[in-house]
């Protein structure tokens, strides 16, 4: 029982320090880029392939995941005919 709890313990550790780094990153990543690019999402689409599509800079999908999310209020996933802005070239 005690090393379930220790193993909760550093698990939730673990959590709230890579969110309160990648934070930052994704506010950077934000600032960094021009949100202009209106898409209108398709059946089949995914964070991740919309991620490594407009990835230029080779960063980590799940960074530009999370800023797609933040800039468009995303709780979840995509909804077919939903549109969300997305970074422009």
């Amino acid at each position: 029982m005690r090393t379930i709890m220790i193993s909760i313990l550093v698990v939730s550790l673990l959590l709230v320090g890579f969110l309160s780094v990648s934070r930052p990153v994704v506010d950077n990543y934000i600032e960094e880029f021009e949100w202009n690019r209106t898409y209108q999402v398709r059946q089949g689409d995914t964070l991740w392939e919309l991620a490594e599509e407009i990835n230029s800079a080779k960063e980590d999908p799940r960074i530009i995941i999370a800023a797609i999310k933040k800039v468009n209020n995303i709780e979840s996933s995509l909804k077919i005919n939903q549109k969300i802005i997305i970074p422009g070239n």
